[in-house]
């Protein structure tokens, strides 16, 4: 598909532009933009040099130019307009000018071409996998209803959530590759990237797309915390009964690393005949006894059952004292034995024996079950410590670093055990190599996992960031609530995440798309008159036109004299800020890429001659929305200057969506994500924003 679209050198549409190019890398773009007070042409620096996309500054109201480009396209996209309603009360004029003859010859160029539509205006790479409670997998092996691992942005705690849809598409463009000892993750240059500031940074995870995280300096990816199945010290076991949860623990861990079962029958002479429910039953005294009773029964033979539990412990083990002193503790009789096979402790019982298969049979089979891993981090490190002590290494190299690993050839228990180390606090990660190696005349092969569990944070940043070309598929998740799961890439793991004024005022409810336009500006009016017309050259000419009315718009890239980036760089150079009247003037907010995708939407999916509001249903006061920044920057109240209102102030715009979520669409950021964004994005891009404040004079 061949694309016009006009003023993407603006705030909305050089996110649209960005957006398209990287969904759609086949289709091709051209932008026409005159660079006026709001087109700064540093807004496409990052896609400036695809091959699919070509600038031309110009004029929508130059007819040539215009009927000369549009020759080149199938589908034109208006987002050319004058848009500040204050300039638009000084001189209306340029307002009417762009806004309406602008599409005016727009129209006119696109009837004579018989242009196809008119519409007047997160994701990995193939090698990571997502981590889930069946194990690691590819994008292909994926299901809705798999359980993933994320975090809760707002308590930082991990949480187990359900995949509601697994997306996948095909990308050709490039990537941001993070990548260093400890970090391997490839993802498109507007995924969403979770981040602390620091080490020990507690307070709520941060957002960024990865394409900002790449030019500054490294921030830290969350770990995560756990809460976890608190009990009084005890548990129960079946058949045995209560018995300590922190010796239970270490002794799974233990039996995980160097225990196993050997549970055997086997045929034996009976020297009764009977068999052994016979026999109890029936060779006793009256005072219950055990008596000699000759052979009474017609057996020969009877199945005689051994259960019992092994612990390849030598004696000089580490962690033989600790094993001997739990085993006491709950109780259990056990044995030591040293031959050719080596040194073992080992015991008799059926209900242990009942209990240990669960964490598998065969060094290929080890695992930690389910609803072990759901208990607090104190059975968590009782358990990892009996890990540890069994098939584990752990050396303490300087006050500030302990090398631990473990070792392992069961890929279920690489993955219980990184969810381990995560809900423990570290940052694991593991490599794998393929080996054979024989253990007291046993032969185990198979690729082995090397596990490590550092506790130094791990940084992405433009010291560990590149630009990547790729070429193929690339998928993402969509998760319950917290919008980011865990995911794995070559060992390395990661928690990562995926204007309505035409209208006039309401008092209540909201605008439909059939509502009547009733402008109270001389902006909003051209935009209305512009919208009057496109339907009209729909009725007389045929053209296939479409329209979009979307509520405000904030992010990134947004030139500073509208209210959020005012605002925020005001503050950011310990200036008030100036609020209209008392502040209860209400608007709908949405953060600009829902607006792209939204207009994405309708270029594919919506219906000729047909209108659609595209809107957050957040509705929020100015002086809420003020006193939402003041507390994301730190500043106080005393930092709001109020300021007489201004003429034909709409007291709130509304708008009714439901057109758009029938198909398909519906906002993906919440406001308060989308600030927190939109802050940092001007934190960190000064360069941007200080020359525009300059030259407003503000």
């Amino acid at each position: 598909m061949r694309l016009l679209v006009t003023g993407g050198c603006g705030f909305i549409f050089s996110h649209f532009i960005r957006h398209i190019l990287q969904k759609y890398p086949d289709y091709k773009i051209i932008n026409l933009d005159k660079l006026t007070y709001c087109g700064n042409i540093e807004s496409t620096k990052d896609f400036r040099n695809n091959r699919n996309y070509k600038f031309i500054k110009g004029d929508i109201c130059d007819k040539k130019l215009v009927e000369r480009t549009v020759k080149e396209v199938d589908v034109i996209i208006n987002g050319a307009a004058e848009t500040h309603v204050d300039r638009s009360i000084i001189d209306a004029g340029t307002f009417v000018r762009t806004d309406v003859f602008g599409t005016y010859v727009l129209l006119e160029a696109a009837r004579k071409n018989d242009v196809e539509k008119y519409i007047q205006i997160s994701c990995y790479d193939e090698q990571t996998r997502a981590v889930t409670r069946d194990g690691f997998k590819y994008y292909w092996e994926l299901r809705d209803g798999d359980k993933v691992f994320s975090i809760n942005p707002q308590t930082g705690f991990i949480e187990e959530k359900e995949i509601e849809k697994v997306i996948v598409q095909n990308y050709e463009g490039d990537m941001i590759h993070f990548k260093s000892s400890t970090v391997d993750l490839k993802v498109t240059p507007n995924h969403r990237v979770l981040y602390r500031r620091r080490l020990g940074d507690t307070s709520k995870i941060r957002i960024a797309e990865a394409k900002d995280i790449a030019t500054r300096c490294p921030v830290l990816l969350p770990k995560g915390q756990w809460g976890g199945i608190k009990c009084n010290g005890s548990i129960f076991v079946d058949n045995v009964g209560e018995v300590s949860s922190e010796d239970l623990f270490y002794l799974a861990g233990i039996f995980i690393g160097d225990g196993f079962v050997a549970p055997q029958v086997k045929q034996q002479e009976s020297k009764t005949g009977l068999s052994h429910e016979e026999f109890v039953r029936t060779a006793r005294d009256e005072n219950g006894r055990f008596i000699s009773v000759g052979k009474i029964g017609d057996r020969d033979s009877i199945k005689i059952h051994s259960w019992r539990i092994f612990f390849d412990i030598p004696e000089n083990d580490k962690a033989r004292d600790r094993v001997e002193s739990v085993l006491t503790n709950l109780n259990i009789k056990y044995s030591m034995h040293k031959g050719k096979a080596g040194e073992h402790i080992y015991f008799s019982s059926r209900e242990w024996t009942d209990f240990f298969v669960q964490f598998g049979r065969g060094a290929k089979n080890k695992n930690i079950p389910e609803w072990m891993l759901q208990y607090d981090k104190k059975y968590l490190r009782a358990l990892f410590d009996g890990l540890i002590d069994s098939d584990g290494y752990c050396k303490k190299h300087s006050d500030k670093h302990t090398c631990i690993q473990y070792t392992t050839v069961s890929q279920k228990l690489t993955k219980d055990l990184c969810e381990l180390g995560f809900k423990l606090g570290y940052y694991p990660t593991f490599r794998q190599n393929y080996r054979t190696s024989v253990l007291e005349g046993r032969t185990i092969s198979g690729k082995a996992s090397y596990i490590y569990f550092p506790h130094e944070g791990r940084d992405v940043g433009k010291s560990n960031a590149k630009s990547e070309f790729y070429r193929g598929r690339i998928w993402c998740v969509k998760v319950r609530d917290n919008k980011n799961l865990l995911v794995e890439r070559n060992g390395k793991l990661a928690f990562c995440g995926n204007t309505d004024e035409v209208y006039g005022s309401i008092e209540k409810e909201s605008f439909r798309e059939s509502s009547p336009l009733n402008p109270n500006s001389p902006y909003s009016a051209s935009k209305a008159g512009a919208d009057l017309l496109v339907g009209a050259y729909r009725r007389t000419y045929g053209i296939p036109t479409i329209i979009t009315r979307s509520s405000n718009n904030y992010g990134p890239y947004q030139f500073p004299e509208k209210l959020i980036p005012l605002f925020i760089t005001n503050l950011l150079r310990g200036k008030k800020v100036p609020l209209y009247g008392d502040g209860s003037n209400v608007r709908d907010w949405l953060f600009v890429t829902d607006n792209c995708a939204a207009v994405d939407t309708v270029l594919h999916k919506g219906k000729i001659g047909e209108t659609y509001n595209i809107a957050s249903s957040d509705e929020r006061t100015n002086l809420e929305m003020t006193k939402m920044l003041l507390k994301l920057l730190g500043k106080p109240e005393s930092m709001i200057q109020h300021v007489q209102d201004r003429k034909g102030h709409d007291f709130r715009y509304s708008m009714d969506c439901s057109k758009m979520r029938a198909i398909g669409w519906k906002p993906r950021l919440k406001l308060e994500d989308g600030l927190e964004m939109t802050i940092e994005w001007y934190e960190n891009n000064e360069w941007w924003w200080r020359p525009l404040v300059k030259k407003l004079g503000n």
